[in-house]
């Protein structure tokens, strides 16, 4: 029997996870089936139509939720209520739309423990937006939908759409400077703080404040601004990786039939997030003194074109000082205040190789703030290895204790590393070596 087609179309798709997700899930149903993205400008959305036609069921993604809805020959109702399609089955070559955008956000938060009730606060009004709106309603929730200015209009649309669509239901639109009082549950249904501008954050703290619950319709990063804001103020905080595996799993639910288990999809979560920091996030290079991080780093990043960032020099350029020299005047206490400065600083950043101190991930926040947006190597190479290489280096402070000390060091730091790494390698061979083993490592699954 000939595989079946699917594919997802938006414009841009080379940040789309759908690919992989999708082939996961052919698999833990036993479907031979592939799974493409095609790039489709707005302009160019009627035109593909006999190319939608000739697959098996397509998904749909920004900017066609609502543009692809009039060319369609038929749309499920709940579909039709929200205002949005991002799931296409073709059958006989008629094609018909459905979303599943939020029943991936009920399933996403039921996973995650939190009620869909009370007051829900959308940011947004666009097709993510509506379909998370329209969930919460359905659920009994009040809901306000906030949006910035220029897309109030938009906002107002919709709640007057959801008033109609669901009996009961008070929506009502708001400015987003204009949010005031609590709510059970926010939800980012906007691209602030997406790939590659990561460093937004749609609400200002206080209203984050406010809420009971997060939730972040962003995947990529995993980790974005809102939900550490959320998280530091002791707030239930949920990303958008769970929903999207979850709106894909009810998306082959509709062309195939298919149910899966919640293992499974809680592990193709990890599974998402981990190959979604190999292919956007940084990666970011630990192990013990003379492992080679710095060699093989500036390798790395000279293979696969991204910028190289050394900690340690980071460290010195922000302080104005050699790291011997805040050794010197500020003992190991004061380097380590500057290095967790310093992390806080670089880790947030994407696409990068960084370079880490031996000691960085003796501190565990250091760790997981890395690990919250970069895949983490470990470059792991025998004592003797390292020792010889370090070898007539007088610069590091740490190593003149002699050999004692250079192995409680070893010990200490091979540990931390190896329990904060998400992948190891062997880094007793060259600098050029270590970097075609960390090339490997990060190659896309198949």
């Amino acid at each position: 029997m000939e595989p079946k087609n699917f594919a997802v179309i938006g414009h841009p798709v080379g940040h789309t996870m759908s690919p992989f997700i999708h082939a996961r899930l052919f698999a833990l149903c036993g479907v031979r089936a592939r799974y493409g993205a095609l790039d489709i400008p707005p302009e160019s959305l009627a035109a593909s139509l006999p190319r939608l036609r000739a697959l098996d069921g397509c998904n749909v993604t920004i900017p066609h939720k609502r543009a692809i809805l009039p060319l369609l020959d038929g749309v499920d109702k709940k579909a039709a209520a929200a205002g949005s399609v991002n799931t296409v089955k073709s059958e006989g070559g008629r094609l018909t739309g459905f979303t599943t955008d939020g029943e991936g956000f009920r399933r996403a938060l039921e996973a995650a423990g939190i009620p869909l009730r009370g007051k829900v606060t959308v940011l947004g009004a666009g097709g993510a937006a509506r379909a998370c709106a329209f969930e919460a309603a359905l659920a009994g929730c009040r809901v306000t939908v906030a949006a910035r200015a220029h897309s109030l209009p938009a906002a107002r649309a919709l709640c007057a759409q959801l008033n109609r669509a669901v009996p009961g239901a008070e929506a009502a639109p708001r400015p987003i400077d204009g949010l005031r009082g609590p709510a059970d549950l926010l939800v980012n249904a906007t691209p602030a703080g997406m790939f590659p501008r990561t460093d937004a954050c749609p609400v200002p703290e206080e209203t984050v404040a406010r809420a009971a619950c997060v939730f972040d319709a962003v995947y990529n990063p995993a980790e974005t601004d809102l939900l550490r804001l959320a998280r530091r103020h002791g707030k239930r905080a949920v990303g958008g990786m769970g929903m999207l595996v979850r709106q894909a799993a009810a998306a082959q639910e509709i062309w195939l039939g298919a149910r899966f288990a919640e293992a499974d999809l809680r592990r193709l979560c990890a599974e998402a997030s981990l190959e979604m920091k190999k292919k956007f996030g940084s990666v970011v290079l630990c192990g013990v003194m003379g492992s080679g991080k710095t060699s093989a780093g500036r390798l790395l990043a000279e293979k696969t074109g991204r910028p190289f960032a050394d900690l340690d020099a980071r460290i010195a350029e922000r302080a104005g000082e050699s790291i011997p020299q805040i050794f010197a005047g500020r003992g190991e206490a004061g380097f380590r205040a500057l290095e967790r400065e310093a992390v806080l600083a670089l880790a947030p950043k994407c696409g990068l190789v960084v370079a880490v101190g031996g000691g960085t991930f003796l501190d565990p926040r250091n760790a997981a703030a890395f690990r919250a947006r970069g895949a983490v190597v470990f470059l792991d190479v025998p004592p003797q290895a390292a020792r010889a290489r370090l070898a007539g280096d007088r610069t590091r402070p740490l190593l003149r204790g002699g050999e004692a000390q250079f192995l409680r060091l070893y010990a200490a730091r091979r540990a931390a590393c190896r329990a904060a790494a998400d992948f190891t390698v062997d880094a007793a061979g060259t600098p050029e070596q270590t970097a075609r083993a960390v090339l490997k490592v990060l190659a896309p699954a198949t």
